[in-house]
């Protein structure tokens, strides 16, 4: 079974290294991704069966608090696994009352990555 995860990060080099992580530790993932919050909302709603989203908090046009807002009140959207990454630590409370489902700090390690990754998998 492929694992498809939603990246919705709009630094490029952020969403290569979270790729490049990904694809090292985990062998069958189908990897989408979106420059902001929009983008992303738009994704979700032609991919039904994408299974995590990795959520940056800091984008333009909509960041990712917006983006949890119109996701948790879209009945036509799966409920699934989204965590939240910034270096912004002063937005861990809101992201996480919102409706992430875990909120990363960046910069990313590997190891927190894919332990957040098994965590958000059992919940």
């Amino acid at each position: 079974m492929i694992f498809k995860i939603l990246i919705a990060d709009d630094d490029y080099i952020n969403r290569r290294l979270l790729i490049s992580l990904l694809k090292k530790e985990l062998y069958q993932v189908e990897i989408l991704e979106a420059i902001d919050g929009k983008n992303a909302l738009n994704i979700c709603h032609e991919n039904p069966d994408i299974q995590l989203v990795l959520l940056d908090i800091e984008m333009p046009i909509m960041d990712g608090v917006e983006f949890l807002k119109h996701y948790i009140k879209d009945k036509n959207l799966p409920k699934i696994p989204i965590l939240a990454i910034s270096s912004n630590d002063m937005r861990i409370k809101e992201v996480l009352d919102v409706g992430a489902d875990a909120f990363l700090r960046k910069p990313i390690t590997e190891e927190k990555l894919l332990n957040a990754i098994r965590q958000s998998q059992m919940a």
